[in-house]
């Protein structure tokens, strides 16, 4: 099944960014598939594992399946969805012999489902990669149920230097090929504390002595690939964010990622976050018939 429709100039860059990125990554320690998983999805999501059996989900953006996996072994009805090749085929392989998993090729713009369709829907790290992060956000609400829950992670926005700084490194590295990008992304994990201190303020980059089991070099090039590679990379504040959720009839909202900052100049600096947001609520506003 497939439901890409017509995709913007702008869309296909994004989609070929991804099909790199998930073909070349696959082997990194943050895309290994393991029972760990369920552990990190359940510390990520703050639900009760008994609360995914039997529930229909929805992964929006499934990428390279890992939380289709961790949904699926906790016993919920999962249907994945991607506009990338490379996702697909990935989520297929990471979920093959899970009868309870499915996993379709479709846009987000273009999702085939009815609202009010599942108990749960997640996008995790994708609404901020398309060309309008609050409208892709209305594109994916309403298929939750009365009752449901809807989990996003879009990243977070800070100082403005740091945003120019960066954006200016995207504009330069998404002019070069992308297993170039990828590699010149390995230099930005740093190794002297000092510099990297300095760089942090202008440039996302990684230090060097924060690396572990648990976030390898290979990951981190992984993140920052995915960071300076996409088309759209926007930013966005966390009462935004909720703003959304109660637009589009949520309530009992939690974010789920700890606020580390609350100083007005390490907010500016870093953002409330550190730099992503993680929010889930729950609908209560009936979706049906709306658009």
């Amino acid at each position: 099944m497939s439901a890409i429709g017509v995709l913007t100039r702008a869309e296909r860059e994004t989609r070929r960014a991804f099909d790199f990125e998930h073909r070349r990554f696959q082997d990194a320690r943050y895309l290994r598939i393991s029972p760990a998983l369920v552990t990190d999805w359940l510390a990520d999501v703050q639900l009760p594992a008994e609360f995914f059996k039997g529930r229909r989900v929805l992964d929006v953006g499934c990428g390279s399946g890992r939380w289709s996996y961790a949904m699926a072994q906790l016993g919920a009805r999962v249907v994945a969805v991607d506009c990338c090749d490379a996702a697909v085929e990935m989520t297929r392989r990471v979920t093959r012999g899970l009868p309870n998993v499915e996993v379709l090729k479709a846009s987000l713009w273009n999702l085939p489902f009815p609202p009010a369709q599942f108990d749960f829907v997640v996008s995790w790290g994708v609404l901020h990669h398309t060309c309008n992060t609050a409208e892709a956000f209305r594109k994916v609400a309403p298929l939750v149920r009365p009752g449901g829950y809807l989990h996003v992670m879009v990243y977070e926005h800070r100082s403005p230097v740091k945003g120019a700084g960066a954006e200016l490194l995207r504009w330069v590295l998404r002019r070069v090929p992308a297993e170039t990008r990828y590699r010149l992304c390995a230099h930005l994990i740093i190794k002297n504390r000092m510099l990297f201190h300095m760089l942090r303020g202008i440039i996302a980059c990684v230090p060097k002595e924060d690396l572990s089991d648990r976030l390898d070099a290979q990951t981190s090039q992984f993140g920052l690939y995915d960071w300076y590679s996409p088309r759209y990379n926007h930013l966005h504040r966390l009462e935004e964010v909720r703003g959304w959720f109660a637009e589009a009839g949520y309530d009992d909202l939690q974010v789920t990622t700890p606020v580390k900052y609350h100083r007005p100049l390490e907010v500016l600096r870093f953002g409330e976050c550190g730099g992503s947001i993680t929010i889930r609520g729950r609908q209560v506003r009936s979706t049906r018939g709306r658009p």
